[in-house]
């Protein structure tokens, strides 16, 4: 079973090294960070959970503050635990949080069937502000957390 709890200064190496699985897999994050347990921790952080399944880390999920409005950040899921509903866990637990919104790039599939199947909303696509090793700027897609969606909630 796993349990979704928040995030302790404890948890970061657990955390770097499931980042580190996931981005071997998956390519997230594109740029690895020079340093990981810092990427993980933003400046503007509000609030951070973990998965844990048999005292592992599994998954990771971070709220952020930009502007007056919480977002979700850093979220990510074990490649062997997925499909067994880490990633609805942990935005459940960040909505309960208060986030509100999320972004996410648009080639990044399994993470928009995921969105999108727990209530999130598609409100826009724009070019992101940073751009991609190869120089290219991918398109975003931001999504706003559907108050009439009670599947998170």
């Amino acid at each position: 079973m796993v349990s979704v709890r928040p995030r302790t200064a404890a948890d970061l190496p657990g955390c770097v090294a499931t980042l580190c699985e996931v981005h071997e897999s998956d390519d997230y994050p594109h740029r690895w960070p020079h340093d990981p347990a810092g990427w993980l921790t933003p400046e503007n952080t509000a609030a951070a959970w973990v998965a844990e399944h048999e005292n592992r880390i599994v998954g990771h999920v971070v709220i952020v503050d930009r502007v007056g409005a919480l977002w979700v950040s850093r979220l990510f899921v074990r490649p062997q635990h997925r499909g067994s509903l880490v990633g609805d866990s942990l935005l459940r637990q960040a909505r309960i949080g208060g986030a509100s919104m999320l972004d996410v790039i648009e080639y990044s599939t399994k993470a928009i069937e995921l969105y999108e199947r727990t209530g999130w909303t598609l409100v826009d696509r724009r070019p992101a502000e940073w751009t991609m090793s190869d120089g290219r700027r991918p398109v975003e897609r931001i999504y706003c957390a559907d108050p009439r969606s009670n599947r998170l909630a």
